[in-house]
């Protein structure tokens, strides 16, 4: 505790005011202490060790898929042109031309036919596309066997 003297005697006669402030000097002694042992220690842990690590034994990543696209366009009078990545396409044709584009974009297909209809198909169409196109589109790849489809929508946020 800290005593303080008061001129205008605010006590009992012969004794001094008890005060709640706090006695920082011994702290800042010793924050200073501290720094100084920080410094003088902190170049010491940074000496470098020569470490030989093992060599790595993983097998290199696969190559990614190519997307596969399925554009739609609708040119306002009723008229729904149809592209497999750029390559146009009806709908009769539609299902067999998505197959072998997937087969050719992705690497994990290998020609099977399982491998193929797992991977994703994307579809992004005109803004005047009208919504049951779109459907029809989806329903077309899955009577095909595809079953991961994908719809792209514009990032109007750039």
């Amino acid at each position: 505790m800290a005593g303080k003297v008061s001129a205008s005697g605010g006590g009992k006669r012969g004794r001094l005011d008890v005060t709640a402030d706090p006695n920082v000097i011994p702290f800042i002694d010793v924050m200073l202490v501290l720094l100084i042992i920080f410094m003088i220690a902190a170049p010491i842990a940074t000496v470098d060790v020569k470490v030989e690590m093992p060599g790595a034994r993983i097998q290199p990543s696969r190559r990614v898929a190519k997307p596969t696209w399925i554009s739609l366009q609708d040119d306002g009078s009723g008229n729904l042109h149809l592209f497999v990545m750029n390559d146009p396409v009806s709908f009769t044709d539609l299902g067999q031309r998505t197959y072998e584009a997937v087969d050719l974009n992705s690497p994990n297909a290998q020609g099977i036919e399982e491998n193929v209809l797992k991977e994703r198909v994307y579809i992004r169409a005109t803004a005047g596309t009208k919504y049951r196109n779109v459907l029809r589109v989806m329903n077309t790849l899955n009577q095909r066997g595809f079953t991961k489809v994908a719809l792209v929508a514009e990032d109007k946020r750039r």
